[in-house]
């Protein structure tokens, strides 16, 4: 078993200090660039997981789906719900890592 795997996946401790962090932006008033910064870690992290199990062969669509269940989370909670900090930082998150996924999209295809 030890022979299959030369080396340990980075990806588990980023998406833990994500969650985290994100949670620690949204819990105290006035640090919702923290919460966003939080939801962009475990975001990338879900990314390098997904590409390196090889369960996607680019950066770029994982990442607009990403952004897409962000984006909806976040219109939903903020229109639906009283938690418009979480609303906020889920948006806010969606435009960043769809931003993130159009310049993966671009640099894979070599148009940047």
């Amino acid at each position: 078993m030890s022979d299959q795997y030369s080396r340990a996946s980075p990806w588990p401790i980023p998406l833990v200090l994500g969650i985290v962090v994100s949670e620690i932006g949204i819990v105290f008033d006035g640090l919702l660039p923290v919460a966003v910064g939080g939801l962009l870690l475990f975001a990338v992290s879900v990314v390098g997981i997904l590409r390196e199990s090889g369960f996607s062969n680019s950066l770029w669509k994982p990442a607009l789906v990403i952004a897409a269940i962000f984006g909806a989370f976040g219109v939903a909670l903020y229109v639906g719900t009283a938690a418009d900090a979480r609303g906020l930082a889920l948006t806010g998150s969606a435009v960043v890592v769809a931003s993130g996924a159009v310049a993966a999209f671009l640099y894979e295809t070599e148009r940047l």
